[in-house]
């Protein structure tokens, strides 16, 4: 019996496209198999077709199911000595990578003293990371003012007169609620009567409190229209 229209329900469409991409990865072997019988079956009639549908195993469709169950409970042996993937040294490779990173970052003298602290979901300290916009900035958005202010208060790079009394001694650093000599990035989260509604008491808050305070605040650690930021002079 002549097949000429065959039907692939699957729930991992990256699969799928991976097992007829015949680039160079960890399945290569397995694409170039499947494409030669691929190649059998299209060159056997001019209308021959296959066709994915997208499935998702929370459908609950009872044949794709059965299927389903049987694939995650299928086991095969890699023998003694199984060869190593490129996904397998990539993977390696990346939490190699991450895990020098992560202890660079921990260390004061790298990190800076003046780093704040804030916490994710679970209300661990944000470490290092690169996927998903990494653990800060994919918390900010595309605003690019709003970055700038979220830098300048992490790293207390900021026109306040706490970063004054260190580099520019000369200049006001008075803070101008006029109840604070000195212009503190913790007076301005937890007790500054200007932003006495909506205080960051917590000395490490939740990052998603952390944006939400610079973006109700939207003059916080901004320069003013009088005062523009520092320039980097240019090299001799």
């Amino acid at each position: 019996m002549d097949i000429e229209h065959i039907i692939l329900i699957t729930d991992s469409l990256g699969s799928t496209r991976r097992s007829v991409d015949l680039s160079v990865h960890s399945g290569q072997a397995h694409s170039l198999a499947v494409c030669s019988a691929l190649r059998s079956f299209f060159c056997s009639g001019s209308n021959h077709r296959i066709e994915f549908w997208d499935c998702p195993s929370n459908a609950k469709w009872s044949f794709h199911q059965m299927v389903h169950n049987d694939i995650t409970n299928t086991r095969v042996a890699a023998g003694l000595h199984p060869a190593t993937s490129l996904n397998a040294l990539h993977s390696k490779s990346v939490l190699s990578c991450l895990d020098a990173w992560r202890t660079t970052f921990n260390h004061p003298t790298v990190q800076g003293y003046h780093f704040l602290t804030l916490r994710g979901k679970n209300h661990k300290p944000l470490q290092p990371s690169y996927s998903k916009g990494g653990s800060w900035l994919s918390h900010i958005g595309q605003s690019v003012t709003l970055c700038a202010k979220v830098t300048r208060a992490i790293l207390n790079h900021a026109p306040i007169g706490e970063y004054r009394q260190c580099l520019f001694p000369a200049e006001c650093t008075q803070c101008p609620c006029g109840h604070c000599q000195v212009e503190t990035r913790r007076h301005i989260f937890a007790n500054c009567p200007r932003f006495a509604h909506s205080p960051l008491i917590d000395p490490s808050p939740s990052v998603k409190d952390f944006v939400n305070f610079l973006k109700e605040h939207p003059s916080t650690f901004a320069f003013s229209s009088q005062e523009q930021p520092p320039t980097l002079l240019e090299p001799p």
